[in-house]
């Protein structure tokens, strides 16, 4: 791409930076490039954020899994549920996953000066979608 580069070990270290200027707790793989945080929510009690950086650093890729396992009778209803709430929210999509599973997925494009900065916002607003769509799953 243009501009200046960065690797994704150095976008890793630069939204790690940012989670301990500001006391987020996180937990990281260097060797795998993931940062992952965990969050309790209005709606939900514990739920882990995977942050998933490419090699480039150029995006990385958010997910949350394991939110709900559904049963085979219960899956027609689950892929109706994943299809309202990818209508209903343009920031990220949710599918179920092969284990059956609800997952949250976001995917963004990071600029190697403010890339840092970017995923600190993208965590809240997955954060904050997410509760949302746990509220609508549990109500």
């Amino acid at each position: 791409m243009f501009g200046k580069k960065i690797d994704g070990n150095g976008m890793m270290k630069k939204f790690m930076q940012v989670l301990t200027a500001e006391n987020i707790k996180y937990t990281y793989d260097e060797s795998r490039r993931v940062v992952r945080c965990n969050y309790t929510g209005d709606h939900f009690k514990s739920l882990t954020f995977v942050f998933i950086f490419d090699e480039d650093g150029e995006s990385v890729a958010i997910r949350v899994f394991s939110i709900e396992k559904f049963e085979k009778h219960q899956l027609a209803d689950a892929y109706a549920f994943c299809n309202k709430m990818n209508n209903s929210y343009r920031w990220v999509s949710c599918y179920v996953d092969k284990d059956d599973e609800l997952t949250v997925s976001m995917d963004a494009e990071l600029d190697a000066v403010t890339g840092g900065q970017e995923c600190r916002k993208l965590l809240r607003r997955v954060v904050n979608i997410t509760d949302d769509i746990c509220g609508e799953l549990y109500s």
